[in-house]
């Protein structure tokens, strides 16, 4: 029987509250942790202590930041089993084919696995945080063809990627990952978190939650509008192109990359943050002019938003992170195609906390669907169809 559908939920369940969390809120023009508005957090703290708080729910003071930092440094680096599911991936794997299959790995050696505690989730939480950026500049060098570089005891995450990754030709590097990494670590029940929290709802482990959440990020609909972005950018070419080609592009009805968000409707408080890297860092970009024509482009979509149809207009209601994270990323020297990868550098500690939350008041995630085929089919025999 078909559910009646003044009562079915909405397409995309937008508007629907399935769960409630202490981690992170979100509203137009407005994200916290924990508490700490965006604002607070990005451009102040480290990661670590960003991932300190969204897995424990305070800031550390300095001897839990300390012996917080010296966990994450203990496990850091990766064994010859995982080393080796690198180096074959390597040669055909994307980013975040590798990252997935490398975090789903490395549960046949947790030596917690399968325990889904408070207390053994939460060294997994540091283990799958630590060892990420590693997995990560380990395949970054492996496709330029050079030998990876090992983690450094005595650098922060943000830095230590930076080095591994051979990102360290810029000064900037650390203080924009840094940023980057906070502004990224979480953001409520976005597509990823929630196909987190649906695997550790059937109590699942840890590593095939994150695993999920994972496999939900690679989405060009939820994790791939970097990439986007530069291609737009580059078909676009030059800043004196871009009236001409979104003229085009409307009439083509072109899904414009970086613009338009399910939750905010005028700002995106994280978008700022990158613009004002994406603007710095260009200063010294030697290539084509990315942020002239990401300002015009901005602008004049805006001015021709009226000769849009009132749905394609909502979707480019505001510009979203991934839009000058993707020159940003570009003018750090990291290829487009990277973005969705560093993006789950930072959202790691965010999904492992989620999975902790989940498990500690679990209910199964089992929501209806209305019914839309036919009925009342009946059998005939396979000799007379």
């Amino acid at each position: 029987m078909a559910v009646d559908r003044q009562k079915a939920a909405p397409r995309g369940l937008e508007g629907v509250v399935a769960t409630t969390t202490a981690i992170c809120s979100v509203a137009d023009n407005f994200l916290q942790y924990r508490g700490y508005r965006i604002e607070e957090l990005a451009g102040k703290a480290e990661y670590e202590e960003v991932a300190y708080l969204l897995l424990n729910g305070e800031l550390p003071n300095k001897e839990q930041l300390r012996d917080f930092k010296a966990e994450l440094t203990k496990h850091r680096s990766l064994s010859p089993f995982l080393r080796g599911i690198l180096q074959e991936m390597s040669e055909t794997g994307t980013g975040m084919d590798v990252l997935r299959t490398v975090v789903s790995a490395s549960s046949a050696e947790d030596p917690a696995e399968g325990d889904n505690s408070r207390e053994a989730e939460y060294a997994k939480a540091i283990r799958l945080t630590a060892k990420l950026p590693t997995i990560l500049a380990t395949y970054i060098r492996r496709r330029r063809g050079e030998q990876p570089v090992p983690p450094d005891p005595t650098l922060g995450h943000a830095a230590n990627f930076v080095k591994m990754a051979g990102l360290d030709a810029n000064p900037k590097s650390t203080e924009v990952l840094n940023t980057c990494f906070i502004l990224q670590a979480e953001h409520g029940l976005n597509a990823s978190t929630f196909a987190a929290r649906i695997a550790a709802a059937t109590l699942a482990d840890m590593h095939a939650a994150v695993t999920a959440g994972l496999g939900a990020l690679k989405g060009s609909l939820h994790g791939g509008a970097t990439d986007g972005t530069m291609k737009m950018l580059d078909e676009i070419g030059t800043p004196e192109r871009t009236e001409t080609w979104v003229q085009k592009a409307i009439a083509a009805k072109y899904k414009f990359s970086g613009f338009g968000h399910r939750v905010y409707r005028t700002e995106d408080p994280r978008a700022k943050f990158l613009r004002k890297f994406a603007q710095d860092l260009s200063k010294d970009w030697k290539g084509p002019k990315y942020f002239e024509i990401q300002e015009r482009l901005v602008a004049e979509i805006e001015r021709q938003r009226p000769n849009m149809s009132p749905a394609a207009a909502e979707k480019v209601n505001v510009v979203n992170v991934d839009f000058y994270a993707a020159t940003t990323y570009t003018f750090l020297g990291i290829p487009a195609d990277l973005g969705t990868s560093i993006f789950a550098i930072g959202r790691m500690a965010g999904w492992c906390a989620h999975i902790m939350e989940q498990h500690g008041d679990n209910r199964l995630i089992r929501p209806e669907s209305e019914y839309t085929g036919p009925t009342g089919k009946r059998w005939v025999p396979l000799a007379e169809r």
